[in-house]
């Protein structure tokens, strides 16, 4: 289990780095690059809720699959058709596929998980996002370096073949976390909204995810402008994702000794200050310290939000629930770079990343907030 999301989301992650890098190499602006995206949070959109009712209702194992092997079609698109249309086509088949197999892979953690172990179990889940954070970037940076954007899309295509095949077999998720929701009765996604612990975790969860996103996105431009080697900025986007492996570690206790709310709302506002603090920074030391400080702020952040999610959801809607958070991650995904692409092309990326530490501000409030 754990080798298949880590895999898989190192194809998906250095997918999104890769995506800018390309880009910049055909010369798209920055609201060009804001512009796909976008396009990537737009198909999941519509996806994922439905994704959620599905892995309740039939459980997790083909939901993954059809999602991996989505995910893998999606990055061969540059390599056979090249050219910023051919990127568009990738983002939007990429942003949905994933989104299919990451509500099922999260819904699937929360039904094998006792109370006492769910906090251990996230954070294990989370861990593996964060070996994929640290990995991907250096795959990708390594790749465009030496065999050029194109090639390393197929690079990133070919890791999915062993999380694809992995799948094919049942033995892979257990039996016992196939558990349905109640097929009968009548569901509404308003039910879950008019919650409002839940409906503050999801936006809690979308300033998180926004801000790690935002810096996965325009760190390359950032970098970029200033002189950085793809290689370098691969470094540094690693920085984070060692941070958010190191962090992850210690969630479990942390939670245990502040309770889940706290923690979220401390870490987010150390992401905040990480994040605002960037554009003031042009040597490659520099940055790498806040990289691996937002690190350690967002990186708590991701599991918190989905442990908190399941842990307020329903019975039997836990994967409809996450599917709702991660829509809202998108959402906020889709708007926030249009308007931070256009300001970026305006008035260059301070902007961008001092707003952001706004949303990341907002986010912390809500997330400490108890119900």
């Amino acid at each position: 289990m754990s080798g298949i999301v880590v895999l898989t989301h190192i194809s998906f992650g250095g997918s999104r780095i890769l995506l800018a890098l390309y880009a910049l190499s055909l010369d798209a602006t920055p609201f060009v690059i804001g512009l796909l995206i976008s396009v990537y949070a737009l198909t999941p959109m519509f996806v994922s809720v439905k994704a959620g009712r599905v892995s309740d209702r039939i459980g997790h194992r083909l939901p993954m699959f059809y999602g991996a092997l989505g995910l893998a079609v999606a990055l061969m698109i540059p390599f056979i058709w090249q050219g910023l249309p051919a990127l568009f086509v990738s983002a939007a088949l990429a942003g949905g596929s994933f989104s299919v197999f990451n509500v099922a892979a999260q819904a699937l953690v929360g039904a094998m998980s006792s109370l006492e172990r769910r906090a251990f179990n996230f954070s294990t889940l989370s861990m593996g996002y964060s070996v994929a954070s640290l990995v991907g970037p250096l795959v990708v940076g390594y790749a465009v370096d030496h065999v050029g954007p194109v090639s390393a899309y197929a690079i990133l295509s070919l890791i999915l073949v062993a999380p694809i095949l992995a799948l094919l077999s049942k033995r892979r998720i257990p039996a016992t976390a196939q558990v349905a929701g109640s097929e009968g009765a009548k569901r509404s996604v308003l039910d879950l909204l008019r919650n409002r612990s839940l409906l503050a975790i999801f936006a809690a969860s979308g300033a998180c995810v926004t801000g790690w996103d935002l810096f996965t996105f325009f760190m390359p431009i950032y970098g970029t402008r200033i002189g950085l080697s793809a290689t370098m900025i691969g470094v540094v986007i690693s920085a984070f994702g060692v941070a958010t492996l190191v962090v992850r570690i210690f969630i479990p206790r942390l939670t245990r000794r502040f309770g889940e709310s706290a923690v979220l709302a401390w870490a987010m506002g150390l992401g905040a200050i990480a994040f605002g603090s960037l554009p003031f920074f042009e040597n490659v030391a520099y940055l790498i310290t806040a990289a691996f400080l937002m690190g350690l702020g967002l990186g708590c952040g991701q599991p918190l939000t989905m442990m908190i999610t399941y842990n307020r959801s329903p019975a039997g809607r836990a994967g409809e629930a996450n599917g709702i958070r991660q829509m809202a991650n998108n959402l906020t995904h889709m708007v926030v770079p249009l308007v931070f692409g256009a300001l970026g092309s305006v008035f260059g990326m301070g902007p961008v990343f001092w707003m952001n530490s706004l949303i990341l501000l907002g986010g912390a409030y809500l997330g400490g907030k108890k119900y």
